[in-house]
């Protein structure tokens, strides 16, 4: 096996990369009808779980970079499915979902519940329990 293959075959980075985006296409594939993909209801999820949050609170609950996060904050605020509102404390811009953001989570709410049933049905309960609190656990060491 060359230096290639093995990095193919046993990268741990590569393998996680490679399943999230099989599950990602499971899940972006049911959410089409609402013009969102899985990361953006993530992101809307994240915004409408708080009544206003910061980027950077935003940023840490989404383990996600500013950068990113802004890339990702974009389409969302041209929906009008989120708000960002002016510069407060430390420069710290705020945002919120909007009553459009809210209607869009709502209707998406039943399809990633198909999504999640799909998904945790060919996993199956017991490994994806387990597989869970791996990740938590791996995540947590980061």
């Amino acid at each position: 096996m060359n230096h290639a293959e093995e990095l193919l075959e046993t990268c741990i980075c590569t393998q996680l990369r490679t399943t999230a985006r099989v599950v990602t296409r499971v899940y972006d594939a049911l959410l089409r009808d609402t013009g969102l993909k899985a990361s953006q209801l993530a992101v809307l999820a994240a915004v409408a779980a708080s009544e206003s949050v910061s980027i950077a609170e935003l940023s840490k609950r989404l383990t996600m970079d500013r950068t990113t996060l802004t890339r990702n904050l974009k389409p969302l605020l041209a929906a009008d499915l989120i708000g960002v509102g002016e510069e407060g404390w430390r420069r710290s811009k705020r945002v919120h979902i909007t009553k459009g953001g809210q209607q869009r989570l709502s209707a998406a709410m039943p399809l990633w519940e198909s999504a999640q049933q799909d998904v945790f049905t060919r996993f199956g309960a017991k490994r994806w329990h387990a597989m869970r609190a791996e990740l938590r656990d791996m995540t947590a060491q980061y």
